[in-house]
């Protein structure tokens, strides 16, 4: 099962004035986005025919990045620093709630180096979307066309190396991204967005990677162990993703869980537990 991260959550300027400091930025073109209806487009369907054709090996592991660069279509702003957050202190998660709290996601429609690209991963994303909303954990998500409604946008952001896509933990900041990344749509990797979307959807549900105790954890920013672990997880770097019945237990239980905090820092810290606490958040 994924592992989760602490996070410190900072205050964010009004979203209203920051979409519009965007739009004066780029203006309308680089904040159009798609309709939610583009999912049985015929453009779409003629792209997805085409990349049944092809015959290219997949990738033999899931590479994700720490450092998000900023998306194609917003870039040439100067205060970059409106487009990141930080990540320690806490345990994010969306505050689960009856009926489900809904994350909004939006997706940018230009930026990306052919036509067709933009609704091939926005319609991905909403695929992955469905599978976890399956897990009825007390929160879903939903496309929504327009950005001013969405707590996320899908958005292109260039040339990673070998870097799929990258997204981040709960939040409540007025707008996050979910980057997705040139080697995402290359011969053998492209028919798997899907899949890339399920495990960068884990991270925006605040599962962190399966292995991050032996590779990530450092002494101010730490994992937490939610459930078994699982190699094959759709946190883990096994391509492609495929979200496992370990995963699934464990994302019910971790939104389930009614205490207040969680973890342990025997490793690090000898003769005392060090403990998180658990920051339930509202999308905004």
């Amino acid at each position: 099962m994924p592992d989760i991260r602490g996070t410190t959550l900072t205050p964010s300027t009004s979203k209203v004035d920051y979409l519009e400091a965007l739009k004066e930025a780029v203006g309308t073109r680089g904040l159009k986005t798609l309709p939610p209806e583009s999912v049985d487009s015929s453009e779409l369907q003629e792209f997805r025919r085409s990349l049944a054709k092809s015959t290219a090996t997949a990738p033999g592991r899931y590479t994700c990045s720490t450092e998000k660069p900023i998306p194609v279509t917003i870039r040439g702003i100067n205060n970059r620093a409106t487009l990141q957050g930080g990540y320690k202190g806490v345990i994010p998660r969306w505050k689960p709630d009856s009926p489900p709290q809904t994350i909004n996601f939006a997706a940018f429609a230009n930026g990306y180096p052919r036509p067709g690209l933009a609704l091939l991963a926005a319609n991905a994303l909403r695929d992955a979307a469905d599978d976890w909303n399956k897990l009825d954990l007390g929160v879903k998500f939903q496309w929504v066309e327009d950005i001013k409604q969405a707590s996320f946008v899908l958005s292109y952001a260039g040339n990673q190396g070998n870097v799929l896509a990258e997204a981040f933990f709960p939040n409540e900041d007025d707008l996050s991204y979910l980057n997705v990344y040139s080697a995402a749509f290359e011969p053998g990797t492209v028919q798997y967005l899907k899949n890339i979307f399920l495990h960068e959807l884990g991270h925006v549900l605040g599962f962190r990677h399966e292995f991050a105790p032996e590779l990530e954890d450092s002494n101010d920013d730490y994992s937490v162990q939610f459930g078994p672990r699982n190699p094959m997880s759709v946190m883990g770097y096994e391509f492609p993703p495929l979200l496992q019945t370990t995963d699934r237990d464990s994302a019910q239980a971790f939104y389930k869980f009614p205490g207040s905090q969680l973890g342990w820092k025997e490793v690090r810290v000898s003769g005392k537990k060090a403990m998180l606490a658990i920051k339930d958040c509202t999308a905004r």
